[in-house]
């Protein structure tokens, strides 16, 4: 039996595998309250309980990233928190350096949501024949 996947695609789906674990183990954090995630969005000046919302999204976006047809929304979503976690950063006067990391994952977010990007043509033409 020979495998049909290339190397592009098993590429992109370690890069899926990867990516799914470091939001996974960021939400835990959250949800968990360590120190150091309660210190930076005490110094980013954003409330306790938006930290708890973060973390539940990041998990909500880690999960939709392996649901058929939802891995373009999952990407989109986990790309809107990382444009909000380089605009803290870099809003609080971090250097950029502390940015990058969520730039990067910004980066490669936006090519899994290009590669998924059927998911959310499939479903805008699923909602337009409902309407019909």
């Amino acid at each position: 039996m020979t495998s049909t996947r290339t190397w592009p695609s098993l590429a992109a789906l370690l890069l899926r595998v990867l990516i799914t674990a470091l939001f996974v183990i960021a939400a835990g954090m959250k949800f968990a309250a360590v120190p150091f995630e309660v210190a930076v969005f005490a110094r980013f000046g954003y409330p306790l309980w938006f930290m708890y919302v973060v973390g539940a999204a990041q998990l909500y976006g880690a999960v939709l990233l392996w649901v058929r047809g939802g891995t373009a929304f999952g990407a989109l979503l986990l790309m809107v928190i990382m444009v909000g976690a380089a605009v803290s950063h870099l809003r609080a006067g971090d250097p950029v350096a502390l940015a990058l990391p969520a730039l990067v994952l910004l980066i490669l977010l936006a090519g899994l949501a290009y590669r998924h990007r059927d998911d959310v043509t499939l479903s805008l033409r699923w909602i337009a024949a409902q309407r019909a």
